[in-house]
Parts: structure tokens; sequence; C-alpha cells
């Protein structure tokens, strides 16, 4: 096995400390929404979320019922 040059790493806490370093700048970059912003994603995201219960729920109702009259007719 060859020779390696002895380049150190640096210990724990100096990593955790880029890491931070590199943390608080991308979070600087960040584009936050404003509450209005939120509020309207938020309602259509409920929205959704009420369609898709009634939609799953109509669903569960119509297969019960194929279900329960192919047992009657045996």
């Amino acid at each position: 096995m060859a020779n390696q040059a002895s380049t150190s790493k640096p210990g724990l806490v100096a990593r955790a400390k880029i890491y931070g370093g590199e943390v608080r700048t991308e979070m600087e970059k960040v584009t936050w929404p404003t509450q209005e912003d939120l509020k309207a994603s938020t309602t259509v995201v409920m929205m959704f979320l009420g369609l898709f219960a009634v939609i799953i729920g109509g669903m569960d109702v119509v297969l019960q019922n194929i279900v329960l009259w192919l047992f009657k007719l045996t």
C-alpha cells in the first residue's frame, strides 16, 4: 500500500460549525410565503381533501353494495 499524504480531516466540532454556517447561508436564500399565500394554499389543500374524501366514500359505498349483492347471489 502506497504512503498517503497526511491530509487531516477536521474534527467533529469543526465540521458541525461548518455545517451550521452552510445551513444559515441557505436559509437566508429561502423565500417564505406571506400569511395570505399560506392561507390560500391551506384552503386549496383542505378543499381537495374534502373532495377526495367524498369521492373515496362514494366508491366505498358503491363497492360495498356490489360485494353484498354478489354474496346474496350465492
